[in-house]
């Protein structure tokens, strides 16, 4: 990394790829030290959330507290806020999104903590004084600020075909785009008490939701997938949310006005 030219960070997380791209700007205008100092304390954040949240892992805050086991004040204090969210989201989608699988009745809250986390890392940029960046995780991204004096940051829209492939762009500042799909995780939704809901069944590819806020965004991006392309009326009746849907045709329907072609 040296000044004048963005900086990048790329590493495993959750069970995905994460990314933190910080620009020029910020890299010039903080100093190369400050930058990567800013981005291990963004990273150590994802990887601390990861360790309270995972559900795969026994040791984790959250498998230890389910299982009754003492867990530190901060860590339940985090873990009740989380519940409450995904509450509210159930609450809000009568039911859509929810937080035990209906296959085995357990505690999932993946649904919600992905964003959840990013969201929280691009907190720690924030706080360390970074104004311009992208953090990105499994093909979810918050994008703070601009790319350059003259560009804001364009964040690919996943085409589910294709490995790689890149369906749309978005274009603007401080919004967070959020995918759910089959593509990165398999079928992994569920709808109500039915066991699974996927592609096939739902007769969409992928939904993308495009908003201000990535945990709201995320969580959103799962309800709306759940319902088909009928979810994107219910995005639309929050403020600020816009869709994006892929047919099985690779064929688009969007009401994001901030989406163009690839």
């Amino acid at each position: 990394m040296t000044a004048g030219t963005n900086a990048r960070l790329v590493f495993p997380i959750m069970g995905t790829m994460g990314s933190i791209v910080v620009s020029a700007t910020d890299v010039t205008h903080l100093g190369v030290e400050v930058v990567e100092a800013a981005l291990a304390a963004a990273r150590s954040r994802l990887d601390g959330l990861e360790q309270r949240f995972s559900h795969y892992r026994g040791e984790s805050d959250i498998s230890r507290w389910v299982a009754g086991e003492d867990v530190d004040a901060k860590a339940v204090a985090e873990i009740e806020h989380v519940l409450r969210e995904c509450g509210r989201l159930h609450a809000d989608s009568d039911g859509v999104f929810r937080a035990r699988n209906p296959r085995t009745h357990a505690l999932d809250t993946a649904g919600y903590v992905k964003g959840y986390a990013i969201g929280r890392a691009v907190e720690e940029l924030r706080t360390q004084g970074l104004c311009n960046f992208v953090v990105g995780v499994g093909g979810d991204a918050f994008a703070a600020g601009v790319a350059s004096d003259d560009r804001p940051w364009r964040i690919a829209v996943q085409d589910p075909r294709r490995s790689h492939g890149v369906l749309a762009m978005v274009e603007a500042t401080d919004f967070a785009v959020a995918t759910s799909g089959s593509a990165e995780r398999g079928d992994h939704i569920w709808i109500g008490d039915d066991p699974v809901v996927t592609a096939a069944n739902m007769g969409i590819l992928s939904f993308t939701v495009i908003g201000p806020d990535i945990a709201e965004a995320d969580a959103y991006a799962t309800v709306g997938f759940a319902m088909g392309e009928a979810g994107m009326a219910w995005v639309r009746g929050h403020e600020g949310y816009r869709s994006v849907v892929v047919r099985p045709d690779g064929s688009t329907v969007s009401d994001a006005a901030l989406v163009s072609a690839a």
